[in-house]
């Protein structure tokens, strides 16, 4: 009897033991195969990024992980300190591994044809035919001048004055549009806008003051752009009027 529980004992212990050895043997060998494949710590997104998200606000959506040299491509991102300053261009789901590619600038993902307003300034749009502004070769961060023309009534108490004047230098263009109310690239602006009755929309940025002249003129006068540069003559121009054009 006692020979046989020995019996057992022993061959539970060794069955122990082999497992043991066993289980280590396994390990080794992953390790080793693992070894073989020569893994890289990536880091892989584990919960859905939005779109525009900056890289600051990933590290609580992406996590290291080791992954074969095989199944890591060049681009693929191991630290996020070496994109900072950028943001995801695209939707980003669980499980995709974190790629160069789909980190970029903040300015690329503004809207097209449009820059930013300066600080203390409104906007103000403005639909006019393509005569009007340069034939619609007009683009975001241009700089125009304003011409302001009425037909009558220019100085209180007249009725048959026609004056223009170019009453605004170095006015920046915010965004251009074909009139539908959405930006376009400049190859589609020029295609609507040389269409017979179509019509341009800019906006301007301006001051308050200047924005309500340009209102006014809007509402009760009629408006030109000129395209300036930066060596356009911005000195100070008179008031026309018909006799002195005819002078």
């Amino acid at each position: 009897m006692k020979t046989r529980l020995l019996g057992g004992v022993v061959a539970l212990v060794l069955a122990i033991v082999g497992a043991v050895l066993l289980s280590s043997y396994v390990k080794a060998s992953d390790a080793r195969a693992q070894a073989g494949l020569n893994p890289v710590d990536v880091l892989v997104v584990q919960e859905n990024i939005p779109s525009g998200t900056p890289i600051e606000d990933f590290k609580t959506s992406v996590k290291a992980q080791s992954l074969p040299r095989t199944a890591v491509s060049d681009t693929t991102v191991t630290n996020l300190k070496d994109y900072a300053g950028k943001v995801a261009a695209v939707d980003l789901v669980p499980g995709e591994q974190l790629q160069a590619s789909r980190l970029v600038d903040p300015k690329s993902l503004a809207a097209p044809n449009r820059v930013d307003v300066p600080k203390g300034l409104a906007e103000v749009s403005l639909t006019l035919a393509p005569e009007r502004v340069i034939g619609g070769d007009l683009k975001a961060g241009d700089t125009v001048g304003v011409f302001i023309s009425y037909n009558a009534g220019v100085v209180p108490g007249t009725t048959e004055v026609p004056a223009t004047k170019l009453q605004f230098h170095k006015v920046l263009v915010t965004k251009v549009g074909t009139g539908d109310g959405n930006s376009a690239s400049d190859a589609n602006q020029s295609s609507e806008s040389s269409k017979p009755g179509a019509f341009v929309m800019v906006t301007l940025a301006q001051s308050g003051m200047d924005a309500t002249k340009t209102v006014h003129a809007i509402e009760f006068g009629h408006i030109y752009l000129s395209k300036e540069n930066a060596d356009t003559d911005t000195l100070s121009v008179d008031t026309l009027h018909k006799d002195q054009v005819l002078k």
